[in-house]
């Protein structure tokens, strides 16, 4: 049952309750009745009433319960969501970084080999050059 759903019944209730007892109340005022009749409906009024009220707070405990046990459930998958996004945080963390080495490696390499080849020209245009 959703979270709407218990409010909407809380209310009905409430609501129901309320009418009864606002019903309860102008029926006393335009029946005519003795002061002795009143008062024994008003006592059954009051040991009805009393009995329905009594319901509520077992009913509203149980849905209390119920709230309580869904928000320790998403409370654990929060807590497992955020662990699986560390992990996998980490993990990408861990794929840059060998990624950047390899990258690093590579430039490296590249400039090494170049040093060589500029090196390599510089040494054919030195012996061209002696040979002129």
């Amino acid at each position: 049952m959703s979270r709407d759903d218990s409010c909407n019944t809380g209310v009905a209730i409430l609501s129901f309750l309320t009418g009864t007892v606002i019903g309860a109340g102008i029926a006393l005022l335009i029946t005519p009745k003795t002061g002795e009749e009143t008062r024994e409906m008003l006592a059954d009024y009051g040991h009805e009433f009393k009995n329905k009220v009594s319901d509520i707070p077992d009913h509203l405990r149980e849905r209390t319960h119920d709230a309580a046990d869904r928000g320790h459930d998403m409370i654990g998958r929060g807590k497992n969501l955020i662990h699986r996004g560390t992990e996998m945080v980490n993990e990408g963390k861990e794929y840059l970084e060998e990624k950047k080495q390899t990258l690093n490696a590579a430039i490296d390499a590249g400039r090494q080999a170049m040093k060589d080849e500029k090196k390599k020209f510089e040494n054919k245009t030195v012996l061209e050059k002696e040979q002129v």
